[in-house]
């Protein structure tokens, strides 16, 4: 197989650190850095259960924004005077621009994207560092042969002199993409180059296409609930972000015009989801 990426293995060793950085560091790294606020989550004060403020929040079908979407979580928002707008937006540069153009006043991404693109905000809270949410699935339900990646080496090599190139899909510029390059950094038997990259926007495009016994997907990079559901159904599962827990953390970012106008608002959003979560 063709040798590695120097470059790409740098860049994943340098975004392995700085995760690694936060976690380790926690608030004290965060507010050093200059990543999180004083003024965004320490602000004084409550929002008028009498005024209603509404905040726009973007994110994407990820099991690890569901509190986000739950009624309960939202009620209790309402309860504090702050209605809750939920909405997918799948292209992580469109969910970004949003954030930069007072569309958006929240929203969840991965610190990877935050550290990459540096919008126009702060980190407000820790979503979720995903410890298996995030996962490569061999489709063993359409090749029952590979259950494991020495299997899939093999295949790759027999479909090769056959003339023909597997398929990997993922959601891309998303935390799959990023698990896709982890499995091509890690692994000396496994190449992205050796298979036709199909990049969709979300992993329940993923999924649904890996589903398809006419697509010649090989292997797929879901998160959950998809992952779950491929495990149901057969299919072997050979990396995951348990495999490495400091590879992808969930954070939600303020956009800088939201902390100005009312931090109050954006205080009580934090409070509520950590009770929330604790809860």
């Amino acid at each position: 197989m063709p040798t590695k990426n120097n470059n790409e293995a740098l860049v994943l060793g340098l975004t392995l650190l700085l995760t690694g950085g936060l976690l380790v560091g926690g608030v004290n790294w965060a507010y050093q850095s200059g990543f999180l606020t004083l003024n965004s989550i320490g602000a004084s004060g409550k929002v008028n259960p009498r005024v209603k403020v509404k905040l726009n929040v973007l994110g994407d079908t990820f099991s690890g924004y569901s509190t986000l979407r739950r009624a309960a979580f939202q009620g209790s928002l309402t309860e504090s005077g702050i209605a809750l707008n939920y909405n997918d937006e799948f292209d992580q540069t469109k969910r970004l621009t949003a954030l930069n153009q007072g569309k958006a006043d929240l929203i969840v991404t991965t610190l990877a994207q935050f550290i990459t693109h540096r919008p126009q905000g702060k980190i407000v809270a820790l979503i979720e560092r995903t410890m298996g949410a995030d996962a490569v699935v061999l489709n063993t339900r359409h090749y029952p042969q590979l259950k494991s990646l020495l299997d899939l080496e093999t295949l790759v090599t027999q479909k090769q002199t056959q003339g023909e190139r597997l398929k990997i899909i993922f959601a891309g510029d998303t935390p799959s993409e990023f698990l896709a390059t982890v499995l091509d950094t890690k692994f000396d038997n496994f190449d992205l180059a050796d298979f036709e990259v199909v990049r969709v926007a979300d992993a329940s495009e993923a999924w649904k296409q890996m589903q398809d016994s006419n697509s010649n997907i090989a292997l797929a990079v879901l998160w959950e609930p998809f992952v779950t559901a491929a495990k149901l159904q057969g299919n072997t599962v050979v990396l995951s972000s348990a495999d490495a827990p400091k590879v992808i953390v969930d954070v939600a970012v303020a956009s800088e015009r939201i902390l100005q106008s009312n931090p109050e608002a954006v205080q009580t959003f934090v409070d509520n989801y950590y009770r929330y979560r604790l809860y």
